[in-house]
């Protein structure tokens, strides 16, 4: 099974031709401070583990400077979070978010199938968001011979 950090599935999209914040992952504060300097505005610092929650206990910051986006990564890199250490971080520009949305696959414990997840809330914590809101989770199963067909994927974005 393939697991992706953010950066990974980013340079995926980018690839494809879709649009994705400027910057890129980084493994010490030094080649952080050379991002956020390239990016000369607002950045956002995201710690590369597979777990959702991150910015509730503080795996994802924001930052103004180069020299702050540097002294937070020191304090991120390292973490230990739900048995995995932090030893990547996504360092990319601070965008104005109009609005957003959650989209995942994951493998499915009791099926082994691929299944899609898509919410019209988004942001950190998809199991809390799927609590407190489970109105506004869609899930799929997807058939490994046909794929994610176009029909399916609007109407997994319909049922959320």
């Amino acid at each position: 099974m393939a697991r992706l950090h953010e950066h990974q599935g980013k340079s995926l999209l980018a690839g494809a031709g879709i649009s994705i914040p400027q910057g890129g992952p980084a493994k010490s504060a030094k080649e952080a401070q050379t991002l956020a300097e390239e990016i000369a505005g607002p950045a956002v610092i995201k710690a590369q583990a597979w777990i959702t929650g991150r910015a509730a206990i503080g795996a994802i910051r924001f930052e103004d400077s180069p020299k702050a986006v540097s002294e937070a990564v020191s304090d991120i890199l390292g973490m230990q979070i739900k048995g995995f250490t932090v030893d990547t971080v996504l360092i990319e520009e601070k965008l104005e978010v109009e609005s957003e949305f959650y989209a995942g696959v994951i493998i499915d414990d009791q099926s082994q199938a691929p299944m899609m997840i898509f919410s019209s809330i988004g942001g950190s914590g998809i199991e809390q968001i799927a609590q407190e809101h489970p109105e506004a989770v869609a899930r799929l199963s997807v058939d490994i011979r046909t794929g994610l067909l176009d029909h399916q994927a609007r109407n997994l974005v319909r049922k959320a």
